[in-house]
């Protein structure tokens, strides 16, 4: 079960997931998951004691990829590269939204 807590910048509450508990969801042993973070492909939103989570948009990101690593039997590097390409992604569409946003204020 997730930890939730309020994001200050959002307003609203944000989902975050265990180490263990990615692991499950994604189907990624732990210890790749330690080689992705090593690796800086993946990193930590909050450390609480020893225990490392996740917020829910990495966790979309990591399964996505994963689900592409089953797929097509991809290393692990590669899952770095797809990881990569959504983030990038993700970035590209909020600046789309950005524009359209503006667009539609000038546009008034």
């Amino acid at each position: 079960m997730p930890l939730q807590i309020i994001d200050q910048a959002l307003m609203q509450p944000v989902d975050y997931w265990s180490l263990a508990e990615v692991s499950e969801l994604c189907e990624i042993a732990q210890y790749e998951m330690q080689e992705l973070m090593e690796y800086g492909a993946l990193q930590s939103d909050i450390v609480l004691g020893e225990q490392v989570y996740f917020a829910a948009q990495r966790v979309n990101d990591l399964k996505v990829a994963c689900a592409q690593r089953r797929d097509y039997d991809l290393d692990l590097f590669s899952v770095v590269l797809v990881m990569g390409y959504l983030d990038e992604i993700d970035k590209l569409r909020q600046q789309i939204r950005g524009y359209q946003a503006q667009c539609g204020q000038a546009a008034h």
